[in-house]
């Protein structure tokens, strides 16, 4: 049996990485250096989200102020949570090093399940 292809793509999903300027965690956007000093309040970076069996990317629009363009490791991840508020769903992720990450997306509860899939896969 062959091994899978870390860069085929499992799921492809159009989302906003939010970055909290006000945040006190760790966060994405500090280890990104993407927060803007004396800025408040919530901004997201359009994107899309895609799941590989090795990690699950981010790639900025060209169109934001910024380009953010990342991989979050599969092994890394430690909890995936929904935190969808109101009409807003959102995927939290983070980190075994307590990083965490913050997106806006649909099909929440699908997308933890491609990952979760893609973890024990491995």
């Amino acid at each position: 049996m062959e091994p899978a292809d870390p860069n085929r793509e499992l799921l492809r999903k159009n989302a906003n990485l939010l970055i909290d300027h006000g945040a006190k965690d760790q966060s994405v956007a500090a280890e990104l250096r993407l927060l803007v000093p004396g800025r408040k309040g919530t901004e997201g970076i359009g994107g899309k989200l895609v799941l590989t069996p090795t990690a699950l990317f981010f790639h900025g629009h060209a169109v934001n102020r910024v380009r953010p363009d990342f991989g979050l490791p599969l092994d890394e991840i430690a909890a995936l949570r929904d935190v969808s508020r109101g009409l807003s769903r959102q995927l939290e992720v983070e980190l075994r090093s307590g990083t965490r990450a913050r997106f806006v997306v649909w099909g929440v509860p699908r997308l933890i399940t491609a990952i979760d899939e893609a973890r024990t896969a491995r």
